[in-house]
């Protein structure tokens, strides 16, 4: 298809780009504005690549091709999870609360990091120093709040390709590969805002969402 096959031919040049950004910042001649940016250039190939990469993972959730589906513990996953994003809670001081019943789940292993990941992310990257994270799990869905601006987002605009807040540095596609990741499983997913708290909730069955 068109748009995975221009997806794969931008790896090229791209990893061209990088390589010889790599060889031009081992140089000892470069005065430290040219340093600067080579740096703002390397950083914004990398924001590429990692377009490029979410681009091409849309592609292919849009397109049914990864059905590597399997009987999944999804509170183990959700333990490993927040052990890797420890440090990032630490650094900003993120208090984490969590509620987590067993629950299994049929889906694609590699989805379900994506969904966590993007979720888990969202939810320290938009939080503030001292902030709160809660997430619950029973047979119904997960919840994930979090302390974060003031404000609530437009939910319907939020799940839209490319929409991000002003704040953000991100591509805006975080919630949009949700959004596809929960719509292939056939769940459903809610956001929700209450006194400073933003929460998401991933339904299992969409006719439970309230």
């Amino acid at each position: 298809m068109f748009t995975e096959n221009a997806s794969h031919e931008m790896m090229t040049p791209i990893a061209v780009i990088n390589a010889k950004l790599d060889m031009m910042l081992q140089s000892a001649n470069l005065s430290e504005e040219q340093s600067k940016n080579l740096i703002d250039l390397y950083r914004a190939t990398a924001k590429l690549t990692k377009l490029n990469q979410s681009l091409l993972l849309l592609v292919k959730i849009d397109n049914n091709l990864l059905r590597d589906r399997e009987q999944l513990n999804l509170k183990s996953i959700l333990v490993e999870k927040l052990q890797y994003f420890q440090e990032f809670t630490q650094q900003k001081g993120i208090a984490v609360h969590i509620n987590l019943q067993d629950h299994t789940l049929l889906m694609s292993r590699y989805l379900a990091d994506i969904l966590l990941d993007n979720l888990i992310g969202n939810a320290i990257r938009h939080n503030h120093e001292g902030g709160s994270i809660d997430i619950k799990l029973n047979s119904q869905a997960l919840w994930i709040s979090n302390t974060g601006t003031n404000e609530p987002l437009d939910d319907k605009i939020a799940f839209d390709r490319f929409y991000k807040s002003p704040s953000s540095e991100g591509m805006g596609l975080g919630l949009a590969i949700v959004k596809q990741i929960v719509e292939l499983h056939q769940f459903g997913i809610t956001y929700s805002y209450q006194t400073g708290v933003h929460t998401f909730a991933v339904f299992f069955t969409p006719h439970s969402i309230q």
